[in-house]
């Protein structure tokens, strides 16, 4: 990983709102955009991975009956939890060793798979293949500008889908980009194959 947690917690004691999430229309219409790839119901159990301050678990959250938030930076994990989103719980953890147990009906990567290493974005891939309930989808969206990361979003988002794709033949995937984002939802139409 090109950033350790230590370093993005000094950046959000630095800063409450280091890439402006809260006041950023740019931030706003990509949430709104990479939610309405969703498909149209209630998920049950959702896990966000990389929620930051909670912002976009806030969106999330309203479709959810229950929302697991984590971040490796405890300050921005203090900052989701003040949010007091109905639903919503927020934990400090890193992936892919901190993923939690369970099925998940709803898993959202936004901004966060291209800060792992290769070896590290291969468990958390076989993580979310393993842990994608029947009929679960899998959220995936990256910043497509400069990072200080070895890969880009598109190798990780190839990578991600090309194994829920083994994994789930049956499926739906719905995009959307801009010329500095990209987002993907990957639907699973049945279990595991």
């Amino acid at each position: 990983m090109s950033r350790d947690a230590a370093s993005f917690d000094r950046l959000y004691r630095e800063t409450a709102d280091p890439w402006n999430y809260e006041t950023s229309p740019y931030e706003a219409e990509k949430y709104a955009r990479c939610l309405a790839l969703l498909p149209p119901r209630r998920f049950g159990r959702a896990l966000e991975v990389g929620c930051s301050i909670g912002v976009m678990s806030e969106a999330i959250a309203r479709r959810c009956d229950s929302l697991l938030g984590l971040d490796f930076a405890p300050t921005a994990v203090e900052r989701a939890r003040a949010r007091r989103i109905p639903g919503a719980r927020f934990e400090v953890a890193a992936v892919p060793e901190g993923w939690p147990e369970g099925r998940w009906d709803l898993i959202v990567l936004s901004e966060v798979l291209y800060y792992l290493a290769p070896a590290a974005l291969d468990e958390a891939i076989r993580r979310v293949v393993d842990t994608l309930a029947p009929g679960g989808v899998c959220l995936v969206a990256g910043y497509l500008g400069p990072t200080e990361t070895t890969l880009s979003a598109p190798e990780v988002e190839a990578r991600l889908l090309a194994a829920l794709s083994t994994d789930r033949p049956d499926h739906d995937i719905r995009r959307d980009a801009q010329t500095i984002w990209i987002a993907a939802a990957f639907a699973c139409k049945g279990a595991h194959s």
